[in-house]
């Protein structure tokens, strides 16, 4: 099944424009004074950068070094937390590179450490408060993160919160081709998959696990909308998503389904929209990283978009626009995440 998706990539996509490439350098611009949480986490990232003769994984962890400079402060930190931490996560599951898993998995450790103090204003005391500390549940397990001042705070918290069960809410969002809602419906969905499966439920009441459901019915959910359409953006980063909640972020190998295979049809068939008219650069890390599950390593046109995205890096590590970086601290992070976690699938030694 799998081959026939190759060889109808291959029929669909056409003549790609190739970027120049810009130079790259090993200097490393040093903060003007000593981080006040991670400075440690940046000197290891800095020696391993100097280290690493491949410029593909330069590239990655000076994407990460921009990162932890980012959420040094501490107001993106608190507005990124849940998104920073689940990035750093994707970092560790996606590489073979020792040195990376060590330096972010000590990272989120500390970052988790950080953050319990301020948990109050992280998560509010009602059910969207309660499922977004739920989903951070996983990575908290997977990382040996202290599990008693989670528990003390959530008795606290979230006392006379009933975890909510959010199937009913997903079907009304598919009825009403809602994508911007079903995206963060299906996101929510495979983290509190994971909770299951690592046991959290010993230790933490969850909502109803609706993921194999929330899955399954996403293969009837139309892609209706075309290029320049209101709707097409949300459209897009839904489709995304569903392969990522299917992997689990990263976590498990994509498997053949109905799903699956109807959102891989449709990313194929607007890869070259996306390419070379949508002008989205983490749109367009997505893509790659999600067609990247169904394609061997090497295939021409993926070769061609990490090229250049790699290429689109700034001179301090970052990724993204002046648009991006005039937006709120989640715009500015996420062109940087989606591109290290891009690029570190093919960093191997």
């Amino acid at each position: 099944m799998f081959a026939a998706r190759f060889v109808f990539l291959f029929g669909i996509l056409t003549f790609l424009i190739i970027a120049p490439s810009r130079a790259e350098s090993r200097s490393i611009v040093t903060p003007a004074s000593p981080l006040r949480y991670n400075q440690a986490a940046l000197m290891a990232i800095e020696k391993e950068t100097v280290h690493s003769g491949d410029k593909r994984y330069r590239a990655v962890l000076r994407g990460l070094r921009w990162c932890v400079v980012f959420s040094d402060n501490d107001s993106n930190f608190n507005f990124t937390f849940t998104n920073y931490v689940t990035m750093l996560n994707e970092l560790t599951l996606n590489s073979s590179r020792p040195g990376l898993k060590r330096i972010v998995q000590a990272l989120i450790v500390k970052e988790f450490r950080r953050a319990i103090p301020r948990f109050d204003t992280l998560f509010a005391a009602d059910e969207e408060g309660y499922t977004d500390f739920a989903t951070m549940l996983p990575i908290a397990y997977r990382h040996k993160v202290p599990l008693k001042p989670l528990k003390i705070f959530a008795a606290r918290r979230f006392e006379k919160i009933t975890p909510p069960d959010r199937l009913n809410e997903f079907r009304l969002a598919a009825k009403d081709l809602n994508y911007d809602l079903l995206t963060n419906l299906i996101v929510e969905a495979a983290f509190i998959d994971m909770a299951y499966k690592m046991g959290v439920t010993k230790d933490f009441q969850l909502p109803p696990n609706n993921y194999r459901t929330i899955m399954d019915e996403c293969a009837g959910i139309p892609f209706l909308h075309k290029y320049n359409d209101d709707a097409y953006n949300d459209q897009n980063y839904y489709a995304t998503h569903v392969l990522l909640a299917l992997n689990h972020y990263g976590e498990k190998t994509l498997t053949a389904s109905a799903t699956s295979d109807h959102v891989f049809q449709y990313l194929a068939g607007q890869y070259n929209t996306v390419r070379n008219q949508v002008g989205d650069i983490d749109l367009l890390c997505e893509y790659l990283y999600c067609l990247r599950q169904f394609v061997i390593a090497g295939v021409s046109f993926i070769a061609e978009g990490e090229r250049h995205i790699m290429s689109s890096q700034n001179s301090d590590g970052s990724w993204g626009t002046a648009d991006d970086f005039n937006g709120d601290p989640y715009d500015q992070l996420h062109p940087t995440w989606t591109a290290i976690t891009l690029l570190v699938q093919g960093t191997h030694k």
